[in-house]
């Protein structure tokens, strides 16, 4: 996978990685996958027991409207909404407001000030969306067990092997994460957050990172 793919991509791997099953919303017709490089995504999570659904005919092309629009179907066939990052007007914030329209519970990771991909974050936290730091805050709200899987401590996907790798056995701080990786820390919060979501790291306070 290229680092560049989008955090529905990270999602639904995550979710196979897990063993899970997930539901892909196309903002395009079946036909017409877009990027085209997730048709193999596409067919992995249809014979993982998942499914693929559009609202759109088979060929119609995709497009920025499209992918908004269907972000209502997304939010409603989700239990909740968790937010990683989002500009205060963006596809993310909208969706958002589509979640709370539904009556769905919002989780947003807090963002530095300075940032304007996290100036949407902040300002749904304040609006009353949910703080998470951690897994266990969504977990906890919804009542959920965690399981803990030997086989993810070792079998680590290949996506996430350089930032794995990067992470001592004692608690790190992100910044000497970024460091060893020559990166900042808005290009790899969102893997950050799907490798605790998946079970191989925990966040810390303080901005700490450690392995699970």
């Amino acid at each position: 996978m290229e680092w560049l793919s989008g955090i529905d991509t990270f999602a639904h791997r995550g979710a196979l990685n897990a063993l899970g099953k997930t539901i892909a919303v196309l903002g395009n017709g079946l036909n017409k996958v877009f990027p085209e490089e997730n048709i193999p995504l596409m067919q992995e999570i249809i014979k993982c027991g998942g499914a693929v659904v559009s609202e759109y005919p088979p060929n119609v092309e995709a497009s920025s409207k499209k992918f908004i629009a269907r972000n209502r179907i997304v939010s409603g066939l989700a239990i909740g909404v968790l937010v990683i990052e989002a500009m205060y007007r963006s596809g993310t914030s909208i969706t958002a407001r589509m979640a709370k329209g539904q009556n769905k519970p919002i989780f947003c990771l807090p963002s530095n000030l300075e940032r304007k991909n996290g100036v949407g974050t902040n300002h749904l936290i304040k609006e009353g969306a949910r703080l998470v730091t951690e897994t266990e805050d969504i977990l906890n709200y919804f009542k959920i067990k965690k399981k803990q899987s030997k086989a993810l401590k070792i079998q680590i996907p290949e996506e996430y092997k350089t930032i794995y790798e990067a992470i001592d056995d004692e608690p790190i701080h992100i910044d000497f994460i970024c460091k060893k990786l020559n990166t900042k820390t808005c290009d790899i919060n969102s893997i950050l957050m799907m490798m605790e979501l998946e079970g191989y790291i925990k966040s810390l306070p303080g901005n700490y990172i450690k392995k699970r």
